[in-house]
């Protein structure tokens, strides 16, 4: 049986590749993203360039983003314990690692600030919780349809 790949390596945006958008801990699980969904994430990486420029202009000069989950096929998502109807599927959707609810809370407030002053739609973005007291920015934009939803969710 032949494997079958993606290039981790394409360039979504300056500083983002592909492969950080279907990194798993699940290697077994094929992730492999349509050209769709590949177009929906280089939509977001729009946002996280403009996340990343403006939390380094103001808080950090170095700072990645850090991508801890995004793309997910249906496989995969279903092994995460995802919902079946999760914008991850769609390589709509991107959890972002924070470290710590304040690095969270200025990561919500950037994305925040640019949704208003570019006019420009997303359909969620929750500050995350687990049990483990780590935190994440979950951020989603659709094509179309955006539902502008905005949460804290904690265990």
């Amino acid at each position: 049986m032949t494997e079958v790949t993606t290039n981790s390596k394409i360039q979504l945006s300056e500083h983002f590749v592909l492969g950080e958008f279907t990194k798993s801990n699940y290697p077994e699980v094929y992730n492999i993203p349509s050209h769709v969904a590949i177009e929906n994430m280089k939509r977001i990486c729009g946002w996280l360039e403009e996340l990343r420029d403006r939390y380094n202009k103001r808080y950090d000069e170095n700072a990645p983003i850090v991508i801890n989950s995004a793309y997910r096929s249906p496989q995969l998502n279903k092994k995460v314990g995802g919902v079946p109807t999760s914008n991850h599927l769609t390589g709509c959707a991107v959890d972002i690692r924070c470290y710590g609810i304040e690095q969270a809370i200025r990561y919500a407030t950037i994305l925040l600030d640019y949704a208003d002053e570019s006019k420009e739609e997303f359909d969620e973005l929750f500050i995350e919780k687990n049990k483990y007291g780590r935190y994440w920015v979950h951020f989603a934009v659709r094509p179309c349809q955006n539902r502008h939803k905005i949460t804290f969710l904690s265990p």
